[in-house]
Order: structure tokens, then sequence, then C-alpha cells
């Protein structure tokens, strides 16, 4: 086998790794197209420019049949690539998506990385004191009833950088909310992809867009803005 089979095959091998990796996160933490917003194809990205930086690119530069010192400069350029994978990995799983939080003003797509272990805690329901790995846990949050919880929150966004739908403390059931997500949703008028449903803001820290919901208020699907 010569360099270029030996690039071919450590590639093949990385792009079918990558793919599975990313079909299983999508398939996984993205339901209702959440990835447009999440930030998913960026990751993706910089994991397989990487994967193939540190794997078939390097395969391709020492590989060298007959070479004393090739199975050793292989097994360094797995380790290499399997410890980028690793980091890789582990930035996947801190961005992928918690919590869709729906209030009176939009939906919010909050990531494990943005929750404090301390806040999470504080949530009032059992189910919502761990970082779910299945998928996001749809909630709701309420509007501050009152000048002093306002002003508290305002502290709390001050203080740590985490608005209202990132404090699990805050979290009610989605049902609380539901009306109020309705009476924000608007009709995409001209926009053949949202149907009959209506739309209502979403917004995460990568981007934002609009989320689709049915007559109860149910998140439908993510679609673009324009």
């Amino acid at each position: 086998m010569n360099r270029w089979k030996a690039f071919a095959l450590h590639l093949l091998l990385s792009l079918v790794l990558i793919s599975a990796i990313a079909t299983t996160a999508l398939l996984t933490w993205y339901p209702h197209g959440l990835y447009r917003i999440a930030g998913l194809d960026r990751l993706m990205l910089v994991m397989l420019v990487i994967d193939i930086t540190a794997g078939p690119l390097l395969t391709l530069v020492v590989y060298k049949p007959g070479k004393p010192s090739l199975r050793f400069d292989l097994s360094v350029i797995a380790l290499v690539q399997a410890a980028f994978l690793a980091y890789g990995l582990h930035t996947l799983w801190q961005s992928r998506p918690v919590f869709l939080v729906g209030s009176d003003v939009r939906f919010n797509l909050v990531m494990a990385s943005e929750v404090d272990p301390a806040q999470l805690a504080k949530a009032p329901r059992p189910e919502w004191r761990t970082l779910s790995s299945t998928g996001p846990v749809l909630v709701g949050v309420l509007p501050p009833a009152d000048q002093q919880q306002r002003r508290s929150l305002l502290d709390i966004l001050l203080e740590t950088g985490r608005d209202q739908e990132q404090l699990p403390e805050q979290y009610r059931p989605y049902d609380e909310v539901r009306s109020l997500v309705l009476a924000k949703s608007v009709p995409l008028e001209g926009r053949a992809d949202a149907g009959d449903y209506r739309a209502v803001p979403i917004i995460s820290r990568f981007d934002e867009a609009w989320m689709l919901v049915d007559s109860k208020g149910n998140p439908h699907k993510v679609i673009p803005r324009r």
C-alpha cells in the first residue's frame, strides 16, 4: 500500500466516524430541527477539520512502505487523533441542548454549558434537576410578578450573565405558559414552509429563527428567518 492509498483509507474511516457521531447527535438531541440554531454544523465542521488534520493528513506525510518506525508513527497518529476526537466529543456533550424554554416573548434553547449546577439543584421539579441526555426538556418561564422580582432577575443577569431562561429555579410546566406562547405567535404569510402553523421567535447563543407551533402551542419545527 502506498501513502495515497493509506491516506484515502484513513480519510474514509475518519469521515465514516464523524458522520456517525453527527447522525447520532442529530437524532438524539435536536428534535424539531433545532440543529438550525444550535451551532451543530459549525461544531461538526471544526471536528471534521481537526480530525482530518490530525489523522489522514499526518498519515500522508509519514507513511512510507518498509519504514522501520512506521508502526510507531501510525500509533502516535492514532493516539493524537483519538485525543482530539475525545475533546471534540466533550465539547459536543457540553453544547447539547437540555431545555427548550417557552415564555411570553419567545422560545429559548438552553445548552448544558449555560446551566449553573447550583441553579439546577433549585429547579422546582426533580426531573428538571439533572441535565437531559436525550434531548431538550420543554419547560416555561413566567414574566416577573412584581418590581422586586424583576430587580432580582436583573441582578442575577448582571452578576452571572444568565437570563431568566437559563435559571432552572424559574422553570414552570409548559402548560402554564402555553397561552402566552400562543399569544406571541404570528402567521407567516407567504412562507410555504410554514404551512398552517403559526410562528414564535426562537433564539440560542448561536442564532435565531422561527419556531412553528400548532394550534395548542406545541413546538413543531424550526425554520430560518428570511
